[in-house]
Order: C-alpha cells, then structure tokens, then sequence
C-alpha cells in the first residue's frame, strides 16, 4: 500500500513538472494564423503580442514584478520566470481579456483594443482621444489616463518606443 502511495506521488510529480516544463515550449513564439495578414508596425505589434520580440531584434522586458498567485513574473516577457508571458497570455488572442486562471490564482484581464480603451471609463469627459502617450502610461507606469494606478498583476513593461507604436497599431487594427 504504501509503495503505491509513494508510486502515485511520484507520477504525480513528474506529470506536473512535464506539464510546466511544455507549456513555455507550446506558447513561445507563436503566433496565430488570425495575426499573419498584418504587416508595417501593425504586423510588429502583432509579432510583440504574442511572442514578446520585435522584429527589430529586441525583447519587451519587466520594469517591475507584479505579484500573480504568490508568483513573482519578472525578467522580461521571454526570460526568467515570465519567459512565456506575453501581451495575448492574460488579454487574450484577440486583445478581448477575460477571467481566466495563471498559476492557479483567477484574474481578470481588460479588453485592450482600441475600440474598449477609447471607450473606458476613465476617458469620460476627457477632450482628447485615447492615444500613444496614454498606452505608455499604462504600459510603463502602470496608470490609467485619470492617473488611477492599474491592477497590481498588470506587470510594467519597457520597449523601444518605435514598438511600443507598433504593438498600440495592432491594437487598433484589431477587429471591433
């Protein structure tokens, strides 16, 4: 009985240390069919969202460690404990977010195309449109255009500022 207990502990085991060491594997630089007719910056903002590289030969790296589930996600969307995190793991494919789970702890995730961020509520009354200096606020600083801090699980992220234009043009070609 007990050289069974033990057995089935130690498949357990293996199977959950195959299953994490796979899935960084599966998602690393990967991007859907849906994301291929884009090109220009649009196709580079593509190519960050769902891989964390540019095509430019650079890397979107964390400025900051964002607290997911007890886990830490720091170095860059590519590296480290994070190295499979990028823009599509937590927003979606489709930038559309959602509820869903990370390492066991439930988060939601905002619908970041541009059709929701020119329309979110933060935006209400304000005279000017939602734009490239209010996306890097929130990417790099992790605030809102009110100046209202952004959840704790949205990591800060630094990139050029030539792909930061291009991952803000992908968000805006994506589909309303």
């Amino acid at each position: 009985m007990f050289a069974t207990r033990v057995a089935l502990g130690a498949l357990c085991a293996l199977l959950l240390v195959t299953s994490a060491v796979s899935q960084p594997a599966r998602q690393q630089n990967s991007m859907p069919a849906s994301a291929g007719g884009l090109d220009g910056p649009a196709g580079n903002g593509a190519r960050i969202y769902f891989t964390g590289a540019s095509e430019r030969g650079t890397t979107v790296t964390s400025t900051s460690a964002a607290n997911v589930g007890g886990g830490m996600m720091g170095g860059g969307m590519m590296g480290g404990y994070s190295q499979w995190l990028t823009c599509a793991s937590c927003h979606g494919p489709q930038g559309r977010g959602g509820t869903h789970s990370m390492h066991m702890w439930v988060m939601t995730a905002p619908d970041i195309r541009y059709v929701a961020l020119r329309a979110m509520p933060e935006m209400k009354g304000r005279q000017r449109p939602y734009g490239l200096d209010d996306f890097r606020n929130t990417v790099e600083q992790g605030r809102h255009p009110d100046g209202e801090e952004v959840k704790a699980e949205m990591p800060r992220w630094k990139m050029s500022e030539a792909d930061l234009a291009d991952l803000f043009a992908f968000l805006k070609a994506l589909p309303e």
